[in-house]
């Protein structure tokens, strides 16, 4: 099985907010955590039974404190992460938010170069 294979299988159950905003700095990581969960539950929508656990992807960025790392998600199968992404497509909540799938690197290059080969063709057309 090449590593690609592997890393989607266990991203299957991920989802991915982008523009989440951060927790309180002076929290604990259990009451970030608890933050982000609300957040999830509150703000997005997501049943907090659906949801197994939810993190931030990286580090902060202390030169930038505007920086919102993106939220992941994992959702207790993959049915919930097809239906809350609209079958892999991207989901626009009513707050605004974006929820995609969780992509592995190969996969983000791939939906990337196939954007901008989309937009060249869309600007020889005008």
């Amino acid at each position: 099985m090449d590593a690609d294979k592997v890393e989607r299988e266990k991203r299957r159950t991920n989802v991915v907010v982008l523009s989440a905003p951060e927790p309180n700095k002076e929290s604990t990581s259990e009451d970030k955590n608890k933050e982000d969960c609300n957040f999830c539950s509150s703000v997005l929508g997501i049943p907090a039974k659906d949801i197994s656990v939810c993190w931030r992807a990286g580090k902060p960025d202390e030169a930038n404190p505007n920086y919102c790392r993106p939220l992941v998600i994992k959702l207790k199968n993959e049915e919930l992460a097809k239906e809350w992404t609209k079958d892999g497509r991207g989901h626009k909540t009513a707050s605004g938010h974006w929820i995609n799938k969780d992509l592995c690197a190969a996969d983000r290059k791939a939906s990337f170069l196939s954007r901008e080969e989309r937009r060249k063709r869309q600007q020889k057309k005008n």
